[in-house]
């Protein structure tokens, strides 16, 4: 069993997919597999350099993120050309795990999964979503401004519309242990071999 797990930005999404590996599933995460090639991944680093500038190195040689966001959030066209650089890596190494996968379920969060057109690659799709204010708040506990906010939330579809083309929506509007409960009822039913829902409201 394949799922995509999707939402907007700081709506728990990574939470949710943690735990579905703490309950014993196989997941990739496509902001860690970003972290990973801005690490480490010579390439990228020096693909990534070469079109925004030496000034975007960290010290330890890789990229420093919050360097790079300076440069191209706010500057459509700059973004646009980073993301042409990483979003193919990502979604070429997201399918070759898929590919090599023997787990019976297999997790991939994938924040523009409706946006690439990716959803029938996978055996379901759910949209995690989370209060307006609330998501503001975890943006800003994360270092990120309110206009670099706005800027990758206008490259995504909005919240309601992610639900709406999404096969489960779980509703973040509670604390960790609702949220967990809903992994676990997810968890529980695609262990069972009940394969795709039709559009639901909050599993759990």
């Amino acid at each position: 069993m394949t799922i995509a797990v999707t939402g907007p930005l700081a709506c728990g999404k990574s939470t949710f997919v943690r735990i579905l590996g703490e309950l014993g599933a196989e997941t990739v995460s496509a902001d860690g597999l970003v972290h990973e090639l801005l690490a480490g991944d010579e390439k990228t680093i020096g693909r990534i350099s070469e079109r925004f500038g030496e000034g975007v190195r960290g010290g330890d040689g890789g990229i420093d993120r919050r360097a790079l966001a300076r440069v191209v959030f706010g500057d459509p066209e700059a973004l646009k050309d980073l993301e042409d650089i990483l979003h193919p890596l990502v979604r070429e190494e997201t399918d070759r795990r898929v590919a090599l996968s023997g787990a019976e379920v297999f997790v991939a969060e994938i924040p523009l999964l409706f946006e690439g057109e990716r959803s029938g690659q996978f055996d379901l799709t759910v949209a995690v979503t989370a209060p307006e204010e609330r998501r503001k708040t975890w943006a800003a506990e994360r270092g990120m401004g309110e206009d670099q906010r706005r800027a990758i939330e206008a490259r995504q579809l909005p919240q309601e519309e992610k639900a709406r083309r999404a096969d489960v929506v779980v509703e973040n509007d509670g604390d960790l242990g609702k949220l967990r409960g809903q992994a676990e009822g997810l968890f529980e039913r695609v262990r069972g071999g009940s394969g795709r829902h039709g559009h639901e409201g909050e599993e759990g």
